[in-house]
């Protein structure tokens, strides 16, 4: 049975490319460091495949109750006095109805560079989603804070991503919740062009909360060898990686720890289905002095009916020597994956607060889901920072439906408001903190964090005596979520938008 994945990812974005140029006259949003294009430019200029985000949300308010935010909001901690936005891909399209996240302002940071725009929900912008996902998020973020002062931003690449960063120092944001991923501009280890940004955000005490990513069971990662001379990698003793694919195919990207030195190695991507026919490969020229170089290789497979297929990766040209090679397939499963180091960015770098995902019907006693990504990052770094509830009532996804490391990002960064609104002169950074040294870590005795949930799940303490041991509240996560969903459309009728 395959795994599958819904993602916002669609072929269209294959072939946008960033340039660091911010005029260039190709260009369809810009920063103030470059911009993106919809095609390659035709005079010379060199570009990368532009970095597109993905969001984490495993398709398929319970959020209140596990984490004891409702008792929090009982003692008047409910957020206010905090500005929480949400980056996103897209907004406000589908059924959703706005008046259920009560009020907000929106910023679209692909109009213009200022992000000064509202956004125009009857233009989507090319290559966004529903917008259901961003609701989705919103809707989670408002329960667990209700009172915070609630910020929408259309980002759909990271060149918006650098728009929107500055425009929330410039509006004095305390916290960014952001549930999607960004592939392929560095080598997960919060190097490249993620890391000014972040150092940015951090300098001036904004706090990026963002998924770990849902990517454990769609992840190898390992050290280039080829003990047969054959010209293709080894991998776990054999020339080839399987994987199981979904019907209609799907994307696969090949990553190699020279972002830095690109040119150092050329190394090309194959897929064959069971029948030895090949059905995808990617063969780009890792040129130093080419006019685009990335230690990439982005292979499309199409095959119609999937299942068990076979990813080479065959040595061109260069060295073959201390070259580590990781590989992320967007749908499916892989049949020999390594969860450990499958966060992405910006999540793996050190500034970012990255949030893996328990499921909330068990909360106490769940393990992580098993498509929450694992840290640590590549570089070292111990990740994720901590694990909030996924599987929660929204109006965009009905009841108990919300799943995915993109459910538990607003629940974690609506816990971390709350208590700043709880504590006024705590930062963001501090809050969370606070938030680690609460967490449960189903008494584990280690203080070193842990790979899958970091420092444990996410809850505040109960504030008051309660007759239950160890702070914890019986759950009755079937029977509170109808009501907890059909009661917030009740009370929110008379709140308008501006």
């Amino acid at each position: 049975m395959f795994l599958l994945l819904a993602t916002t990812f669609a072929v269209e974005h294959w072939n946008w490319v960033r340039v660091e140029d911010p005029d260039h006259p190709m260009a369809v949003a810009s920063s103030h460091n470059g911009a993106l294009l919809y095609e390659r430019p035709d005079d010379g200029t060199p570009w990368r495949y532009a970095s597109i985000p993905e969001t984490d949300v495993w398709p398929a308010t319970e959020a209140l109750e596990v984490t004891n935010a409702d008792l929090w909001h009982a003692d008047g901690a409910t957020g206010e006095g905090v500005k929480v936005a949400i980056f996103d891909i897209g907004w406000f399209s589908g059924d959703a109805d706005p008046i259920e996240i009560g009020e907000f302002t929106s910023h679209d940071c692909f109009v213009q560079r200022s992000c000064d725009v509202p956004i125009d929900h009857t233009m989507p912008v090319r290559g966004s989603d529903s917008g259901i996902h961003g609701f989705a998020c919103a809707e989670v973020l408002r329960d667990v804070a209700p009172d915070i002062e609630l910020f929408l931003v259309r980002v759909n690449g990271f060149t918006m991503f650098e728009n929107a960063a500055r425009w929330a120092i410039r509006n004095d944001i305390d916290i960014i919740s952001m549930s999607m991923s960004f592939y392929n501009d560095s080598f997960y280890d919060g190097s490249g062009p993620f890391d000014p940004v972040m150092a940015e955000l951090e300098a001036n005490d904004v706090l990026l909360v963002t998924s770990s990513g849902n990517n454990a069971r769609m992840h190898w990662v390992g050290t280039y060898t080829d003990a047969d001379g054959d010209g293709r990698m080894d991998f776990d003793g054999s020339n080839g990686l399987e994987l199981e694919v979904p019907r209609g195919g799907a994307n696969l990207y090949v990553n190699w720890n020279q972002h830095g030195r690109c040119g150092d190695t050329d190394l090309d991507a194959f897929v064959y289905d069971d029948g030895d026919y090949l059905v995808g490969s990617s063969a780009e020229a890792q040129e130093a002095d080419g006019d685009q170089c990335q230690p990439v290789e982005r292979v499309h497979t199409n095959s119609e009916r999937g299942g068990i297929q076979r990813l080479e990766v065959h040595h061109r040209r260069g060295l073959s020597s201390f070259v580590e090679v990781d590989v992320l397939l967007r749908s499916g499963a892989m049949v020999n994956a390594v969860p450990e180091a499958s966060v992405t960015e910006p999540a793996a770098h050190r500034d970012a607060f990255a949030v893996g995902a328990v499921r909330a019907s068990d909360y106490f006693n769940a393990n992580i889901e098993g498509f929450s990504s694992w840290g640590p990052a590549n570089n070292g770094v111990s990740k994720p920072e901590i694990a909030g509830p996924d599987g929660l009532s929204t109006d965009a996804y009905g009841p108990v439906g919300f799943f995915g490391t993109s459910a538990s990002t607003p629940a974690v960064a609506g816990l971390i408001a709350v208590i700043m609104s709880d504590d006024p002169s705590l930062t963001p950074r501090q809050a969370a903190r606070k938030l680690q040294g609460w967490a449960l870590t189903d008494g584990l005795s280690s203080s070193e964090p842990d790979n899958r949930w970091g420092a444990g799940k996410a809850r505040l303490p109960v504030r008051n005596p309660q007759p239950q041991p160890c702070g914890r509240r019986p759950l009755v996560m079937w029977l509170f979520a109808l009501p907890v969903w059909w009661f917030r459309k009740r009370v929110r009728n008379d709140i308008h938008l501006r």
